[in-house]
């Protein structure tokens, strides 16, 4: 048996200790600690080596850690699951920023370095997963995942409030919608997205395409549709309850094609294959048809988003 010891400073109380070598375990003669002898033999991360391996995590686990979190975009469950992404991701986010702060002339490039390594990720899984098998179960797969990212991810990191809570949101978004211009999304806030399941101007898909053409609120068009609504519709039991239907699903929907989606072409998609329509037919004083049409649409727009 060797005779060595070695120097070594207490966790516990931080005085120096003299122990031998062969030991595993040991009590600290100043304060009784109970220590271990495999709590030494590896030097002690720093926090920059800390921060770099959050600096090295795998980014898309944001959100591939919370695949049904989109399922949960209603107006009573949008909040709560909001704010359980948030604090489920910022330790991640908080590391991550100090990384950056730590090399302010690097900020630039590291968060290029982020977002590139993010959307290789995005790359590789969605690549390689075994329910992406064809181009259409690839496409429905990363859509859900993108609903995630621009529902909860991003309003998570942006609320947050880090001195990168607004860069990377931004240049993923640029990035991403370059790389897959056909799944778009815009970077929103939490207080943007949740605010519209509060306003009632906000509930209804027609207002929502009118207002992205530029046509006030009070245009012939919205005021025939609320005529619709008023006058035929709300005059029966089952006409109230597609009215009471469109009120919970519709703030949802609209916010889903604003942050989401690429909202003018889908607005342009509504306008061409329904609302038109529909209001064609109101101006024939055709109200059967337009319900029909108006329920129709509603049940796409359900279907696409996943509610």
């Amino acid at each position: 048996m060797t005779n060595e010891t070695i120097t070594l400073k207490c966790t516990s109380c931080g005085k120096e200790i003299q122990v031998p070598a062969e030991l595993e375990s040991f009590s600290c003669l100043y304060c009784g600690a109970k220590l271990r002898m495999a709590d030494f033999t590896q030097p002690a991360q720093t926090a920059d080596e800390a921060d770099r391996a959050y600096a090295e995590a795998h980014l898309l686990d944001c959100v591939r850690d919370y695949p049904d979190y989109y399922k949960q975009f209603t107006k009573k469950k949008y909040e709560a699951s909001y704010e359980a992404h948030r604090e489920g991701i910022r330790a991640t986010w908080e590391a991550l920023d100090r990384y950056v702060c730590a090399q302010p002339a690097r900020r630039e490039a590291l968060l290029e370095e982020f977002v590139e390594r993010f959307l290789v990720q995005w790359e590789e899984f969605h690549g390689a997963h075994p329910k992406a098998r064809t181009k259409t179960a690839r496409n429905r797969l990363e859509f859900a995942d993108k609903l995630t990212l621009a529902w909860y991810t991003v309003p998570a990191i942006r609320g947050c409030g880090l001195s990168i809570s607004e860069d990377f949101p931004a240049l993923l978004s640029e990035r991403f919608n370059a790389k897959y211009p056909d799944n778009r999304f815009e970077p929103g806030s939490f207080e943007e997205i949740n605010g519209g399941f509060r306003k009632h101007g906000f509930c209804f898909v027609t207002t929502a395409v009118c207002e992205a053409e530029g046509k006030p609120d009070d245009c012939e068009e919205l005021r025939a549709f609320r005529s619709f609504r008023d006058n035929w519709l709300a005059q029966t039991e089952q006409g109230r309850a597609q009215i009471a239907a469109y009120y919970e699903l519709a703030p949802a929907v609209v916010a889903a094609m604003r942050w989401g989606d690429d909202e003018a072409a889908r607005c342009a998609e509504l306008r061409r294959d329904w609302l038109s329509p529909c209001y064609e037919a109101l101006k024939r004083g055709d109200n059967k048809t337009c319900a029909r049409l108006y329920t129709d649409m509603m049940q796409a727009l359900r279907t696409r988003y996943r509610m």
